[in-house]
């Protein structure tokens, strides 16, 4: 009988948990609330109560989670999260979870679990040398080279979206000026958007890629810068790390109808981009094979 183990992601507003099967097979899936804005504890009761639904589904051998924030992956402890999860710096995770449910835990950075999750079941099956992108509220990344994910002496590598775009640019929240996700994720293209509009407002991204299809000429200027860094900082990545493909993720990329041809174009055809193939389950997915 093949095992089966329980994939966790934990972002800032929902963790999503689901059972999958040894061969991939998603069993059920579960989703709750993180309520972050009340504090590590209500994380941690919103991650049991998701467990024990799935746990109540029948046999589980093990358990895989996939967090926001820099996770030292070998002793399953969050070593910086940003307040998008407050109280979370310094949580033993991983021994907190085995403590309470008694079988083998695996933690590691989301994204980091993210592209093993579609190098196991999606857009990276054949590749051996990986960067993968997630764009959504802020920008995320995950290296593979050779077949392996490469963590880093300090398990922060892949953090592109710290990269500095412009020095001494736009504050981040990371405490730096001018990094990458303060000019390309989706919360840098509405607050981009509400800079240059005197009248209309808006308070997410959808709503510019809305307004682009009304041809709406600043958020055509917003996407065109957007396409333009992103363009920019993926050449530049190519450059270091020479990745057969990138594959890029997050939830920005729903959008890509509208952004991901003038993206090609503007790259040639000497890089190999991909869209992630399992959306918003590539890290639940990922986390289980950090336990396989």
């Amino acid at each position: 009988m093949g095992k089966r183990v329980i994939g966790i992601d934990i972002g800032g507003t929902k963790i999503l948990g689901g059972i999958v099967e040894e061969d991939g097979t998603l069993l059920k899936v579960k989703q709750v609330g993180t309520q972050a804005e009340k504090g590590k504890d209500a994380i941690l009761a919103n991650l049991f109560r998701l467990i024990d639904d799935l746990i109540a589904e029948g046999r589980v051998d093990g358990i895989g989670v996939g967090s926001a924030g820099r996770i030292d992956h070998k002793r399953g402890v969050v070593v910086y999260a940003t307040d998008n999860l407050p109280g979370w710096t310094g949580l033993p995770l991983k021994g907190i979870i085995e403590d309470k449910y008694q079988v083998a835990v695996a933690v590691d950075n989301d994204v980091n679990a993210a592209v093993l999750g579609e190098m196991w079941l999606g857009a990276g099956r054949n590749y051996r040398d990986i960067l993968m992108m997630t764009i959504g509220t802020g920008v995320g990344g995950a290296v593979v080279a050779d077949g392996k994910l490469i963590r880093g002496s300090s398990c922060s590598a892949g953090e592109i979206g710290h990269m500095i775009l412009y020095p001494e640019g736009k504050q981040c929240n990371c405490g730096r000026k001018g990094c990458l996700e303060q000019y390309i994720s989706g919360t840098a293209l509405y607050k981009q958007y509400n800079e240059l509009s005197k009248n209309l407002k808006v308070n997410n991204a959808w709503q510019v890629f809305e307004l682009y299809k009304q041809r709406d000429e600043i958020a055509a200027k917003v996407i065109g810068d957007f396409v333009r860094l992103l363009s920019i900082s993926i050449m530049s990545i190519k450059n270091i790390l020479d990745p057969e493909v990138f594959i890029i993720g997050g939830g920005v990329v729903e959008s890509k109808d509208l952004w991901w041809d003038d993206l090609k174009t503007s790259l040639g055809s000497d890089i190999n981009i991909m869209s992630a193939e399992l959306g918003d389950k590539a890290t639940m997915f990922g986390a289980v094979q950090l336990v396989l």
